[in-house]
């Protein structure tokens, strides 16, 4: 409106006609304007409240940093396994031991800074690589492997687990930098060094022709913790009069967070969240029990990170939470595609076209949900969606593990078609 008014004066020559108008517009006319422009955004605003977005709360922050990096007071952000911030100490008697049983131990971990169709390739050639140990002066020899791991993928697989106990919808998790782990396994030492401990920072290893692409001592961090806690008072009985319930503030671990409770922890029969406490069923006269803290994104000034942090978190819309409130699906390409741009990764990776083919395509992507089987629908009969995406930076070593994520997530709404991805 305002842009129409300035038009419409730019275009009057009559100066004196012009003023008047000008005068009027400022002093009645645009006040009216703004204020209605007020009240819309407030009701607005109250529609929006009435549609929380349920799936904020629980949005799942990740990225890889060295460990001599990781700042144990940041705000959002922890190791994945905690343990793994602090260096690990290996024995060489141990290592000798278990390559004499035909056992191949794992000696450190890598990040391998490739793309997905690279890292796939990795995993499959089993190149073995040559190095040495540097113990007590001398160099001792070694022949080592990669082998993607798959430990953080199964904290991924228990995390929906929880979700699942918490009646909480699940949204993929995007697990772009986890995929890019490779275990170190050790194949061959042919002398035998002292029987002593060293450190990883010990082992030389020539990754060539892959040494600009292989980090060693970094970690994946993500805003995900876990709190063992228990009932701040006395138990309560329930309201089937057979059971207890139990009472914890979560003010003292950030009320502001969003909190999933570990069945698996407790006999725990039920959970529910009433403002600041969470409240768990139980039989048990004494409980303590586990749960997740998902922290809020909280960036300061001084936060730097050598590779971008990403999410699985949602562009807070309307037809956003619309869709999150009442599950509706609209089978169309324009509501396939208000979904993918749904996702903040999409601002990165654009859908451009989908096809339905009876042909068993394998695309260029993978599951981020392995875990998640359709017990119900035959894999042979499944046509093929294949989705056609435009990276804002094709050859970004992410740009395939985003738009994995995006067509992961797209499965779950399409599951009669198997859901595939291509790079244009």
């Amino acid at each position: 409106m305002r842009e129409l008014i300035i038009r419409t004066l730019d275009a009057m020559d009559n100066i004196e006609e012009k003023t008047i108008l000008k005068g009027v517009l400022n002093d009645i006319f645009l006040d009216i304007f703004d204020e209605s422009e007020k009240k819309y955004a407030q009701l607005e605003q109250r529609v929006r409240d009435e549609l929380p977005l349920i799936y904020e709360p629980f949005t799942v922050y990740c990225t890889v940093m060295p460990r001599n990096r990781i700042d144990v007071s940041h705000t959002y952000l922890s190791p994945v396994i905690p343990k793994e911030n602090d260096e690990s100490i290996l024995n060489t008697g141990e290592l000798f031991q278990a390559l004499s049983a035909n056992q191949h131990p794992v000696i450190g971990t890598v990040f391998y800074e490739a793309d997905h169709l690279k890292c796939r390739r990795m995993d499959r050639d089993k190149r073995i690589f040559e190095g040495h140990l540097n113990i007590g002066g001398e160099r001792y020899p070694v022949r080592c492997r990669l082998t993607q791991t798959n430990r953080y993928t199964k904290l991924i697989e228990e995390l929906y687990g929880i979700f699942l106990q918490n009646n909480v919808p699940w949204t993929t998790a995007n697990g772009a930098y986890l995929n890019k782990f490779f275990d170190v396994q050790l194949i061959d030492m042919p002398k035998a060094p002292p029987n002593i401990n060293f450190r990883s920072d010990q082992i030389n290893v020539s990754f060539a022709p892959f040494e600009d692409s292989i980090r060693w001592g970094f970690i994946p961090v993500w805003n995900i913790d876990k709190h063992r806690v228990k009932g701040e008072d006395l138990p309560v009985p329930a309201l089937d009069k057979i059971n207890y319930e139990y009472r914890f503030n979560l003010k003292k671990l950030g009320d502001e967070n969003g909190f999933l409770v570990d069945y698996n922890s407790a006999n725990i029969l039920a959970t529910r969240r009433e403002n600041t406490f969470v409240i768990v069923v139980s039989p048990q006269k004494r409980l303590a029990w586990d749960v997740y803290r998902f922290r809020r994104q909280l960036d300061t000034s001084v936060d730097a990170y050598p590779y971008p942090v990403l999410s699985n978190a949602r562009k807070d819309a309307f037809s956003t939470r619309m869709t999150a409130a009442y599950g509706v699906q609209v089978n169309t390409r324009a509501e396939l595609f208000k979904l993918i741009c749904s996702f903040t990764a999409s601002e990165f990776i654009v859908p451009e076209s989908a096809s339905v083919s009876d042909e068993k395509l394998s695309g260029e992507t993978y599951s981020m949900n392995p875990f998640v089987l359709d017990e119900l629908r035959n894999a042979d009969d499944q046509k093929t969606l294949l989705l056609s995406f435009r990276a804002r930076e094709r050859e970004h070593f992410l740009s395939r593990d985003l738009m994995s994520f995006l067509v992961s997530q797209i499965q779950f709404a399409y599951r009669d078609y198997k859901c595939v991805g291509v790079l244009l």
